[in-house]
């Protein structure tokens, strides 16, 4: 066994960044920006009104106070998206609404609610600072500057700023594709009879395809396929057809976990068989072609999971071009003791932690056992227990990983 620091390591070092594609601009969300974004004007691109109010001169208003108003004649409008030829001339003012370009002669904005109206005319009787409610053209942005840099993470905000640039169409990174095959005698698939009480479903299917979704990867669910060496061997042979291939069961020490055998013969060149942690140990990685990465993940639910989380999941951010593809691992205060018998693998447990003030506590779910799925049910991280610890007691500091 390796411990889990080689096992992460080297599975980073054969992940290599996949090839672009261009996408329209709302295909773009959560995929990884494979160029730079510039400006394509100054932003604003004119000097504009931050608030509906007046337009006035600052000279005209900088001595105004309640014993001494200031009254100044209206002497037009102008809305967002307006380009009337008005010139503020002293002693005048220009009744203007939130985005409408700032008129000529004005270099200050008075909201209505500091204004008193008399007729065609407005009393002002608090001075304010020239440019006041004036953003200036050019001062979020200049043409041609950089505005999302090559490598960003795609959120809703990037999309916004891609379309206030037109940039209507974006370089990305492809989206991995990532065949899923589940193996087992035993196993059913959803809407399948349970024919005798020794089978199951397979709930690992559709948490594997919907951690590769998480995960900005496209899935491709290859099925079940029975503990048959011809059978796993024909699935096998479509390796190249994607960019990770991850299969689940097979890779332990049964008579009929013939994974860990079939790969090597299908062209996979294997770099480990079988980490120091818990669960998930008999983790299978290894390469094939000029970039696929295969993942032989255990059967039991938790492991499977818990493996994918752990060892995929940040190669397929990698893969994808995400340069925050570590795990980040914090302190937290554990909130009940915690004991267990065996201390010679890392411990993953599930747990849930949440913050008070400056501070993270941890609590742990009791269900422990790699089978128990419902182990994850409101939880929101793993707490590390590391190798030759046996018990940590309440109040204590404990890393902790946050689920993806």
């Amino acid at each position: 066994m390796i411990s889990y620091e080689e096992a992460i390591s080297t599975v980073l070092e054969h992940t290599r960044v996949i090839d672009t594609e261009r996408v329209f601009i709302n295909q773009a969300l959560g995929r990884v920006l494979a160029e730079d974004v510039l400006s394509d004007t100054d932003k604003p691109p004119f000097d504009n009104s931050a608030m509906d109010g007046y337009a006035v001169r600052h000279e005209d208003i900088k001595l105004a106070s309640e014993e001494n108003p200031v009254k100044l004649k209206v002497v037009g409008e102008l809305s967002a998206g307006e380009d009337k030829s008005i010139v503020v001339e002293k002693g005048t003012a220009v009744v203007i609404f939130t985005g409408a370009p700032i008129p000529q002669g004005a270099d200050t904005v008075i909201p209505f609610e500091m204004v008193q109206k008399e007729g065609d005319h407005i009393l002002i009787k608090h001075p304010l600072k020239a440019w006041s409610n004036i953003r200036k053209k050019g001062e979020e942005v200049k043409q041609g500057e950089l505005l999302i840099k090559k490598g960003t993470h795609i959120r809703p905000y990037e999309v916004g700023i891609m379309a206030s640039v037109n940039k209507v169409l974006v370089s990305v990174y492809r989206k991995p594709k990532v065949a899923i095959l589940v193996t087992g005698d035993e196993i059913k698939d959803v809407g399948e009879i349970i024919e005798k009480p020794t089978q199951i479903r397979s709930s690992n299917s559709y948490v594997l395809i919907s951690q590769v979704i998480r995960s900005g990867g496209e899935p491709h669910y290859l099925g079940i396929v029975k503990d048959d060496q011809e059978e796993i061997t024909r699935a096998l042979a479509h390796l190249k057809d994607y960019d990770v291939f991850i299969t689940t069961g097979g890779v332990s020490m049964g008579g009929k976990d013939y994974v860990q055998y079939l790969v090597r013969e299908c062209g996979v060149d294997v770099k480990f068989h079988k980490v120091r942690i818990k669960p998930a140990k008999p983790v299978l990685f290894g390469t094939y072609g000029e970039r696929g990465l295969f993942f032989g993940l255990p059967g039991n639910p938790v492991s499977c999971s818990m493996a994918f989380d752990l060892i995929v999941h940040p190669a397929l951010l990698k893969m994808s071009g995400r340069s925050d593809y570590a795990h980040k691992t914090f302190k937290a205060i554990l909130k009940e003791d915690f004991s267990r018998k065996d201390a010679e693998r890392r411990e993953f447990v599930r747990s849930y932690v949440w913050f008070e003030e400056d501070k993270a506590y941890c609590s742990y779910s009791p269900k422990t056992q790699s089978h128990m799925l419902t182990s994850y049910i409101d939880m929101n991280a793993y707490m590390v227990v590391y190798e030759g610890i046996k018990e940590i007691k309440k109040d204590s500091l404990v890393d902790v990983i946050l689920f993806p």
